[in-house]
C-alpha cells in the first residue's frame, strides 16, 4: 500500500504520520498540520522544561489544580482537559498501586505527568485528523503508536528486540487502536520508579497494545517501574481486558499475557516462560 508521509519533531521526540495515498494530498497536508499546532500547544502547556508553563508554575508551587480555570493563558476547554491529564494520572497510580505517580518522579520528587501526556496528545491529534477527513492513518509518537482504518485494512507494527535492535521479537496486526513501547536500552534510566525513589530497573522493554494510547502509554511506563512485578501486573491487567502487554527483561527473556497472541500469534517461535 503506498502512503502519504510526514514527520515534526515535537514534544520532545518526533511525531510521524503514515496515511493511504488514496487520501487528497491537500487534505492531508492541512489536517497534519493542524494536528502538530494542536501538539505544540500541548507542549506548551504540559512540557516541565519551558518555564512559565502551568506544570512549571506546579512544580514551583505558583499554581494549585484548583486555580486552573482563573489562568488568563488557559482557555476554558484547556482548563477542562488538564483536569482530564489529572484524571489519567490519579487513574493509572491507582490501578498501579503506585507505580506510576506523576506527583512523585524524580529526586527530590516533584509534578511531571510526561508518562501520561504524550499517549494522550496523540490520541488528541489523531481524534483531529479523523474529524478533518483523515479517517485512517498511523500516527507514531516517538515509538507510541495510535493506528485507525477505514474498516477494510490493517495495519502491522514490528516490536523491536530491545537487546538486538536489527531485529524484532513481535510484528502486530492492528486495525484500530494503539501500541506503546517503553524501554532502557535506547533512551537510558529515563523512567522512575516512585515507589523505590530511583530509576526503573531489572525490565528492559514493556510493550502494551489496547484501544486508547494514553492508557496504554501509562501501562507500559507502570510496568517499567514495576520491575519483577510487572508479570503479576500484566498478567492482571490481561485477564481484566482488553489491554494485552509483552516483556523483555535485562536477562533477554521474554514474556506476555495470553491475549496478546491475538495480535501477534507468531510471536517468532518463541517460548513463554511461564
Amino acid at each position: 500500500m503506498a502512503l502519504l508521509r510526514d514527520a515534526k519533531p515535537l514534544m520532545g521526540t518526533v511525531f510521524s504520520i503514515a496515511a493511504p495515498d488514496s487520501v487528497d494530498p491537500g487534505l492531508f497536508e492541512r489536517a497534519w498540520q493542524e494536528a502538530c499546532e494542536l501538539l505544540g500547544r500541548i507542549e506548551e502547556i504540559y512540557s516541565p522544561f519551558i518555564p512559565g508553563s502551568p506544570v512549571s508554575r506546579i512544580r514551583e508551587g505558583l499554581l494549585g489544580p484548583a486555580d486552573l480555570d482563573h489562568q488568563p493563558d488557559l482557555a476554558a476547554h484547556e482548563a477542562e482537559d488538564f483536569r482530564e491529564v489529572l484524571g489519567l494520572c490519579a487513574q493509572l497510580r491507582h490501578e498501579s498501586d503506585g507505580a506510576f505517580d506523576a506527583w512523585l518522579v524524580g529526586d527530590p520528587p516533584n509534578f511531571d505527568p510526561s508518562g501520561a501526556v504524550k499517549g494522550w496528545a496523540a490520541e488528541r491529534a489523531s481524534d483531529l485528523l479523523v474529524e478533518r477527513g483523515v479517517t485512517a492513518h498511523l500516527l507514531n509518537a516517538g515509538g507510541d503508536v495510535r493506528l485507525r482504518t477505514d474498516g477494510v485494512a490493517t495495519w502491522s507494527v514490528g516490536v523491536e528486540d530491545p537487546h538486538r535492535p536489527d531485529q524484532i521479537i513481535a510484528r502486530l496486526t492492528v486495525a484500530d487502536g494503539a501500541v506503546a513501547t517503553s524501554g532502557t536500552r535506547q533512551r537510558g534510566e529515563h523512567i522512575w520508579d516512585p515507589l523505590r525513589r530511583r530509576p526503573a530497573e531489572g525490565i528492559a522493554q514493556v510493550t502494551v497494545v489496547g484501544p486508547d494510547l494514553a492508557l496504554a502509554d501509562g501501562y507500559a511506563t507502570a510496568v517499567l517501574a514495576l520491575g519483577e512485578r510487572a508479570r503479576a501486573f500484566l498478567a492482571n491487567l490481561g485477564a481484566r481486558g482488553p489491554y494485552q502487554g509483552c516483556t523483555v527483561d535485562d536477562a533477554q527473556g521474554v514474556w506476555w499475557t495470553e491475549g496478546f497472541e491475538d495480535y501477534a500469534p507468531a510471536l517468532h517461535g518463541l517460548l513463554r516462560p511461564s
